[in-house]
């Protein structure tokens, strides 16, 4: 099942409603209630998939996991990759705005047939997709392992390049006075992320990779 396909099985004005954006439609007629529906609905579901899909997980990692499922550049990707934009009723479109018309589509159908609605968020929100050690906390990781030599990891933003809106920064790492390693991100904060995980692999503290478990989550 795709996004389009739940667009199918709406019935006017229901259809109409969860394609309108607020800055073109009076708010009762916009998809925002949709919206709002649909973003519980599917961080309900996805959680639940991430539940079974990762026993040995905690808390924490768990919720990771579900954020970057349901993320809003991901559900702007998948409403891009459909062609939705060209379908939306609004005054100006982004990432934000396909992100939450994906989200009031899933409103939308789960009002009309619950089941289906699962089924099309099981088959794109695929937690087995997710590479867990992206997700890994790496500086709270490093700086833990380094606590028992009387050692802190220190940070440095060594350089930014890229246009205003789509920054690229890279940052090093600096242990008892020198450099271990350096990373890349969008952010600072992801940048020392990067440059964290390099050097928990060069200083040898990797954590052991959990194996991973198939489980089926039934509707």
């Amino acid at each position: 099942m795709s996004i389009k396909e739940l667009i199918n099985i709406l019935p006017e004005p229901l259809r109409q409603r969860s394609l309108s954006h607020p800055s073109v439609a009076d708010l009762y007629d916009s998809n925002g209630r949709l919206e709002f529906l649909g973003d519980s609905v599917l961080n309900s579901r996805v959680a639940e998939l991430v539940f079974h899909s990762y026993p040995e997980l905690l808390e924490g990692d768990l919720t990771r996991i579900r954020a970057h499922l349901v993320r809003k550049t991901f559900l702007a990707t998948v409403g891009r990759s459909e062609g939705l934009e060209e379908s939306i009723e609004t005054s100006v479109i982004n990432d934000s705005v396909i992100a939450d018309t994906v989200e009031a589509i899933i409103g939308a159908a789960y009002l009309i047939d619950k089941d289906l609605a699962y089924k099309t968020i099981d088959e794109i929100f695929n937690p087995a997709e997710v590479d867990t050690d992206e997700l890994r906390d790496w500086k709270t990781l490093l700086q833990e392992s380094l606590q028992a030599d009387g050692l802190r990891p220190t940070y440095r933003v060594r350089s930014k390049k890229g246009p205003p809106h789509r920054p690229s920064f890279v940052s090093g790492v600096s242990v008892d006075g020198r450099e271990v390693a350096k990373g890349e991100g969008n952010s600072i904060k992801e940048s020392e992320q990067a440059a964290a995980r390099a050097a928990v692999e060069i200083l040898g503290l990797r954590p052991v990779t959990p194996s991973p478990v198939e489980v089926h989550v039934g509707a």
